[in-house]
Formats: structure tokens, sequence, C-alpha cells
């Protein structure tokens, strides 16, 4: 039931809101150019930098609260995850103007690494809303977001690898990730607490997506205008 409903409330994501979002619609009108990808890759790489930081985290509060189960799902997910911020750095390297002094890494991508140690640090289960949020996530918009980088924007897609593998690993890890909440999360009272989890996480990326399209995009005036207008209340 718990995994279920927040499988739904990522899709609604990803085909509703997420749209909305700055960077987006400037992929759409082929506003998105090197010096925001490198922006973007910069900041991933940063985040893949913490996934296995935040699940030795996650593993050793498990134990603490006696969550065995829990704590030797961190541990196979931290074999899984090993060495992907790699790619991101192949991918860096791979653009035009590799040798330019990358940007740096955003106030809002900060906010949210600190906000997934917050939530695990609470309560370790928590993060497996996050984790399927990352996942699903990549499975349901990834592919559309290469497309219109590559095809209006003129990112290639092997300068996206990062996005790519993961689309194509994150396929499997989707299912077990279901999986797991429905076996390790029994208790329906979990759900309030691990919606607001998946909410704050995709709010996070909204906003995420948001400072780097004002701060690194070639921001078209009809994609300021329409932002304004569409823009989510806080």
């Amino acid at each position: 039931m718990i995994a279920d409903a927040l499988r739904a409330e990522i899709e609604t994501f990803a085909k509703t809101k997420c749209r909305g979002n700055l960077l987006f619609r400037m992929a759409e009108e082929g506003n998105v150019d090197t010096v925001c990808i490198r922006a973007y890759l910069t900041n991933l790489h940063h985040l893949l930098r913490h996934t296995p930081i935040c699940l030795v985290r996650a593993r050793k509060r498990a134990l603490a609260l006696g969550k065995t189960d829990l704590a030797e799902h961190f541990r196979h997910k931290l074999i899984e995850e090993a060495g992907h911020f790699r790619w991101a750095e192949d991918d860096l390297a791979s653009l035009p103007g590799a040798l330019q002094p990358s940007a740096g890494v955003l106030r809002s991508m900060e906010r949210h690494i600190a906000f997934i140690i917050e939530s695990i640090d609470e309560d370790p289960t928590l993060f497996l809303a996050y984790i399927l949020f990352g996942e699903y996530f990549t499975v349901v918009l990834g592919p559309e977001w290469l497309r219109l980088l590559e095809e209006r924007c003129g990112i290639p897609r092997t300068s996206m690898t990062v996005i790519d593998k993961h689309i194509e690993i994150d396929q499997g890890h989707v299912e077990e990730a279901l999986d797991t909440i429905d076996d390790l999360v029994a208790d329906p009272r979990m759900l309030p607490r691990m919606r607001e989890v998946l909410r704050d996480s995709m709010d996070n990326f909204f906003a995420f997506c948001t400072e780097l399209a004002e701060s690194h995009g070639r921001v078209s005036q009809s994609s300021l205008r329409s932002d304004a207008v569409r823009a989510p209340a806080a």
C-alpha cells in the first residue's frame, strides 16, 4: 500500500508539475547550453558523491535502532551504487571547454543533501522514500530529458551517460525499491511521514532546477514570464 501510494505521487510529479519547471521548459525551447549542463553535472556529481555517505549513515542508524533487515538493504545498496559519481566526471570531461573551471555547488543542492541526512537521522526508513524517488523519477522522465537535450539543445547523449546509465540500471532497481518498502515498512502509520519526505524531495529537486536555470541558463523572456505565472505556491 505504501509503495503504491508513493509511486503514484512520483508519476504525477513527473507528468505534471515537473514539466512546468523553468529548466525543463528551457530544454523544450532549445535554451540549455553547455554552461548550464556543466553546472548540472557538477551538482549531480556532488549529490552522487554523497550517496555512499548517506547509505553508510543509514545503515549505522538502522543497526542502532535494531532494524537489521533495513541495515542489510542499505549494505546491499552501497555495493550497487559504488562509483556512480565517476560517470558524471566522465561526462564533464567530454563537454567542450573541459579545462574550464567547474561550476560551484548550488545552495539548493546543499540544502537537499542536508535534508536527506536529517531524514536519515530521524528514521532511516524514510530514506527508502527518497531512494524510490531518485530511481523511479529517472526512469519516468530521464529518456525525455535526454531527448530534449540532444534534439533541441545539441547536448549529445554521450555527454549525459550518468543519466543514460541510471535509466538502464534503475529500471530493475525500481521494482526492488517498491518490494523493499512493502517488505520492510509494514506499519501503515508510516505513510504520512514517508509521503512528506517524498514531497519534500520533489520540491527540493524543483528548487534545484529553478536555481540552475536562473543562475546558469540561457533563459528566454517567454520562459521567465511563464515561470512567474506557473511557479508553485510556497
